[in-house]
């Protein structure tokens, strides 16, 4: 397992099904702004978009996501107005672009000027190494997964799988509310430290990472509740953890490390225009 599969948070997406009532409602509600910044609406259908964007990428809709999106969507139109107070909408790259793209165009040249993150040290970057090698076991999981709605279907599936010995990949493909359904449930190699510690399961949920720890190969797990899903774990394979070195990591360290304050520049700097901006939720 590559130290950069560690980097990555694993996410586990709920899938959100729509009844024909709650589409047509939703569709009604479209326009409806969901925050106004300074007077300009940010509309329900572009935070709908942003929703089906950030799901299609894994990422467990609910109240946190949403949340997270909202001030996204606030922030990129502080950075627009801003933008447009500099004139940048008249920039020559600028008016070569769509609309949309000329606001996206707008909001980067605006950040290139405005947003100046600090420099990642090697020291920084070994550090990360350091606590990122002392999470991990000696012991690498090689797992698929079935998310289920509720715990009825959960036992249903179980069921099956234990009683009527059903294939679990097949299962998977044809019940699996997860993105890796279409994989048979099939997820990456995982390490992490057992027993199971919370925040130190390298983005597998606690309760599943626990069950995990107890399975015999080739066994399935009962069915797991983890917020408002239900998940069933099985365990294919396990294998010695072969962890790269420092010098082999480095770079994607360095890189993601880079990002990561990027962003914390970036929020900064939105937390700082959202100050002396009239908004309405």
């Amino acid at each position: 397992m590559t130290l950069s599969a560690h980097i990555r948070i694993a996410r586990f997406a709920s899938v959100l099904i729509l009844s024909l009532a709650g589409a047509t409602a939703a569709a009604q509600d479209a326009d409806k702004p969901v925050a106004t910044v300074n007077g300009t609406p940010i509309k329900q259908s572009l935070m709908d978009m942003a929703i089906r964007q950030a799901t299609a990428q894994g990422n467990p809709d609910g109240p946190q996501l949403r949340e997270a999106i909202k001030s996204q969507l606030i922030a990129r139109e502080l950075f627009v107005q801003e933008a447009a107070k500099q004139n940048l909408d008249k920039d020559p790259e600028v008016l070569a672009v769509t609309e949309e793209a000329k606001r996206t165009a707008m909001v980067q040249k605006y950040l290139n000027s405005q947003v100046k993150p600090k420099q990642i040290t090697e020291e920084q970057a070994k550090a990360h190494y350091d606590k990122m090698k002392a999470s991990l076991g000696s012991r690498e999981f090689k797992l698929r997964v079935i998310m289920l709605p509720n715990e009825q279907r959960a036992k249903e599936v179980h069921g099956q799988l234990t009683k009527g010995n059903k294939d679990f990949a097949e299962m998977a493909r044809q019940w699996s509310l997860a993105p890796s359904a279409t994989r048979g449930g099939e997820l990456e190699w995982i390490n992490f430290k057992t027993p199971a510690k919370e925040g130190l399961t390298h983005g597998l949920p606690l309760p599943m990472a626990q069950a995990v720890e107890k399975l015999q190969k080739g066994k399935v797990s009962d069915p797991i509740a983890v917020q408002n899903n239900w998940w069933i774990v099985k365990l294919d394979d396990t294998r010695t953890a072969n962890l790269p070195s420092y010098e082999q990591s480095k770079d994607n360290i360095m890189r993601m490390l880079q990002t990561r304050e990027i962003e914390r520049a970036t929020s900064e700097l939105a937390i700082k225009l959202s100050k002396g901006a009239n908004i309405t939720q």
